[in-house]
Parts: C-alpha cells; sequence; structure tokens
C-alpha cells in the first residue's frame, strides 16, 4: 500500500473575483492562484485588461494575447468579460459577487462616482466576503481624486529624494515597483482578513492605498530621523556616509567585466576587509578607528578596494571575498545573468510555461521552497477565455 500522501493548496476552497487591472491587483490575484484559489478575473469587452496592450511582447502578431507584463501577473486564473458599467453588467457582476469570497477592486473615488458604484460593492450586506480595494492613495483624504503612476508614486513615497547622486536629479526605478509592493501587501492583508473571519464569520472591507505601502518601507530612515535628527539624502552609493549608524563599505566598485557591490556593515566585516586588502595598518591607524572616522575617508577606502579588485572578474572577486572571507559581496547582474545564475538554478526558480498563443515563456517562480505546498504555475487566460463555463455570461454574449 502506497503511503504517499497528498496536500491540499492552502487555498484550494477559496472563490476570488478579480475586478482590477494593471498590475497591483492582479498580482495580489495571481499569488493568491499560485495557492490554489479560484481566481475569476473579470475584464471588459473587446479591449480587456489594459496591461493587455503593454510590451514587450512574445509574439507581434497577436499583441493583445502576449504581452510579458499581463502574462506574468495573471498566471492560473480564469477570464470573463463583463461590462459592469452598464446596467445588465452590474447585475451579472452583482450576482458572482455574492459567490465569491474575496472581490478585489482597482477603481478609484471618481470611478466609483462616474459609475455608481458603492463602497461594499453590491448585494447582501451580510454577505461575509473580503473586498480589497487596491487605489494609488485610498479611498479617503485630499489626493483620493488625484491619477498617479509609477514615477508620481515613488515622488510623493520619498524614494526619489533618496535615489541618485547628490547635487543631481533624483533617479527612477524601473518597471511597477509600487504596484507590486501594494499587491503583495494586499495578498497579506487579505490572509488576515481570512483568518478572521474563521473567528467572527465577518468579512472586511480593505482600504489599502499603494503609496502607504511605499511609506512603510521607510522605517530605517524614520528612525535615524527620530534619534538623530538626520534627514537622509541622496549620495548616491555612498548614502551611509552621514550617519552614525551605518559603516563605511557600503559601495560598488568597477571590475574587469561590470561593477560589483560590497555590503560592508559590521565592525568584524570591516575588519576581516582590511585582512582581505592586506591592509591591517587600517585597523592600528586612528585615522580609520571609529565609524565616523571611516566614513569620512569613503573616498580614498573605495581607492584602496578598487586597486586590490584590478583587473578581476565579478566572478572572481565573489569567490574570495564570499567563500574565503565571508564578507557580503554581489556583482551587478543583467537580467539575462540573473535568469543563468547558479543560485536560481539550483532552486529551480524560473520556469517554462506553454501559452496557446503566446507559446513557451520563461516565468520566475516563488520565493519559498516547502516540502508540503507547491504553489501552481499555468499560463494567463485569453480574453474571456472561460465565459462558456457561466451561463449568465452565454446569455450575456448571445
Amino acid at each position: 500500500m502506497s503511503t504517499k500522501t497528498s496536500f491540499e493548496s492552502p487555498l484550494c476552497n477559496i472563490k476570488v473575483l478579480e475586478v482590477a487591472q494593471g498590475v497591483a491587483g492582479p498580482h495580489c490575484g495571481r499569488l493568491m492562484a499560485a495557492m490554489g484559489a479560484e481566481v475569476i478575473k473579470v475584464e471588459l469587452p473587446s479591449l480587456g485588461d489594459w496591461s493587455r496592450s503593454i510590451g514587450p511582447f512574445l509574439k507581434e502578431d497577436n499583441t493583445s494575447e502576449t504581452s510579458a507584463l499581463f502574462l506574468y501577473n495573471n498566471t492560473n486564473k480564469q477570464s470573463i468579460t463583463i461590462d459592469w458599467r452598464t446596467h445588465k453588467g452590474k447585475k451579472l457582476l452583482a450576482e458572482m459577487v455574492e459567490e465569491a469570497d474575496i472581490i478585489i477592486t482597482d477603481w478609484d473615488v471618481e470611478t466609483r462616482e462616474r459609475h455608481s458604484l458603492p463602497k461594499r460593492i453590491f448585494g447582501n450586506p451580510d454577505h461575509n466576503a473580503i473586498h480589497l480595494s487596491i487605489t494609488p492613495f485610498g479611498l479617503t483624504g485630499p489626493y483620493a481624486r488625484y491619477k498617479s503612476t509609477p514615477i508620481i508614486q515613488l515622488a510623493l513615497g520619498g524614494y526619489l529624494y533618496l535615489t541618485g547622486e547628490e547635487n543631481r536629479e533624483p533617479l527612477m526605478l524601473p518597471g511597477y515597483q509600487p504596484d507590486y509592493l501594494a499587491g503583495l501587501n494586499g495578498h497579506n492583508a487579505v490572509q488576515i482578513a481570512l483568518w478572521d473571519r474563521e473567528k467572527t464569520g465577518q468579512g472586511s472591507f480593505l482600504d489599502m492605498s499603494i503609496i502607504e505601502t511605499l511609506v512603510t518601507l521607510h522605517q530605517f530612515t524614520f528612525e535615524m530621523y527620530t534619534y538623530e535628527g538626520y534627514v537622509r539624502k541622496r549620495h548616491g552609493n555612498l548614502w551611509q556616509k552621514e550617519s552614525s549608524m551605518a559603516n563605511y563599505g557600503i559601495t560598488t566598485i568597477p571590475c574587469s567585466d561590470g561593477h560589483i557591490c560590497f555590503g560592508v556593515a559590521t565592525e568584524d566585516q570591516w575588519e576581516r576587509l582590511c585582512l582581505m586588502l592586506d591592509r591591517e595598518d587600517l585597523l592600528s591607524n586612528p585615522a580609520f578607528e571609529t565609524r565616523n572616522d571611516r566614513r569620512n575617508q569613503a573616498t580614498y577606502l573605495d581607492k584602496v578596494i578598487t586597486d586590490w579588485v584590478g583587473n578581476k572578474t565579478r566572478h572572481e572577486v565573489l569567490l574570495e571575498t564570499s567563500d574565503i572571507w565571508g564578507l557580503p559581496t554581489s556583482p551587478v547582474l543583467s537580467l539575462d545573468e540573473i535568469m543563468d545564475d547558479t543560485q536560481f538554478k539550483s532552486r529551480d526558480f524560473f520556469n517554462n510555461v506553454e501559452h496557446p498563443i503566446a507559446g513557451n515563456a520563461i516565468h520566475p517562480s516563488f520565493p519559498f521552497v516547502s516540502k508540503y505546498i507547491t504553489p501552481k504555475l499555468a499560463p494567463a487566460p485569453t480574453l474571456g477565455q472561460h465565459n462558456h463555463l457561466y451561463k449568465r455570461l452565454r446569455a450575456q454574449n448571445d
């Protein structure tokens, strides 16, 4: 007799209705779908989620079904089309809401008012569903009606103030980083709400603000301001040079084939760095005794490390610094180098997913390994692919 035990996915009995587009809401839905939830993505007819129109595209002859952005954030989902802007569409959506455990929306205040969408969405007020609303600024406050994009979020959230060289313009982070963070935090909030519902039997309305998820990451900066009166500014790779809470060693050094980052942050790491550089004299030199001293000598110390690196490659430096001396270092990798890196390969982090139109594409998996939980990774749906599963939608489209 077989002793093999099968394990259900953590969210296998949860139904999610995702009425959200782009990145934040769909990324949240992606995480829940990977954990076994049935995620039904509601798209507007004809064009669908706006991220379908954002490149790069895997197939130029069918861009609406091969957007890399859409394919990534919508794995494992069903796609149905409902025009919830019409009276008939609202009625259809309301019926589906009544059957859902979780509803994800991204309707801002203006959209809700224009289309008469109440805060608790539709239907029975006693319905114990969990409703997650993800918008740039939340549904309250003076910015609630403002429009936003990632650069606006990063500017208002304080990140452009911190990135780049001193006395130069701020630098933008690429992609949709604020939205991905909000999707991740939205997923966490839903898990807490599910746990609370198990105890109380009550649903929740979760009003999530993308900009607030960004500001929570400033904890270390806020602590420096609170305890030192220090306002962190742009200092490129030497951000630590004005704070007594940081040591010298968080810097980036050129190699023969690119750059390598050092993350030396503690006294024992500083000592090992000096030994590796064959500069024990720095340990007994009063000019480098304290953290403040070493920060003031950052330019000189960068030159010492640069001279030591010489013509070494990034990999040669990594092996010596990490394998031999136990120092936190990393080469600056391009995206193709990341996908070919031995660390990711050893943990099977990247997986092939076959899409009926886009073809084969490599997708990142999930950042944990478990004996009992295996996240699902199935292709994203085509627009309206699952309409045939719902009689109400078939009637709508007749």
